[in-house]
């Protein structure tokens, strides 16, 4: 437990990140299949749905294949998902009208990436400092 504490006093908006994603995607998840509601898009800006839809899934899709390469060619886990996360925000910004949402995506991508530019020189990769004798 106290590995984890030190890990979050290190790494505060990667957590923040993973809060804040996990209940977007919570709220998300409720809405869309126990409310039934279609307008869960609607924080995307107006448009056609569908077309709002295939905008959203080709920037998370285009997210989670970055991620899996980054993690493929070793990139540590936190400084993948910063990079990763920044682009995906990016995306936002070029797909759709630019609002608070988007916005808010753009400046917690690029919290995690600084806070990993910051924290992330003295660090060896975990698996290597994990499997350390």
């Amino acid at each position: 437990m106290t590995r984890f504490v030190a890990d979050l006093k290190r790494y505060p908006i990667f957590y923040l990140f993973m809060l804040a994603y996990t209940f977007v995607h919570l709220h998300f998840e409720y809405n869309f299949w126990v409310v039934g509601d279609a307008a869960v898009f609607a924080k995307y800006g107006s448009g056609d749905m569908l077309e709002v839809g295939e905008h959203v899934y080709y920037a998370k899709a285009t997210w989670c294949f970055l991620l899996i390469w980054l993690l493929a060619l070793r990139v540590r886990v936190k400084t993948a998902m910063a990079w990763a996360y920044l682009f995906y925000a990016v995306q936002l910004i070029a797909f759709f009208p630019i609002r608070i949402y988007a916005v808010l995506n753009v400046l917690l991508g690029l919290g995690m990436v600084i806070e990993v530019l910051i924290r992330g020189r003295d660090e060896e990769p975990e698996e290597l400092s994990a499997a350390s004798p």
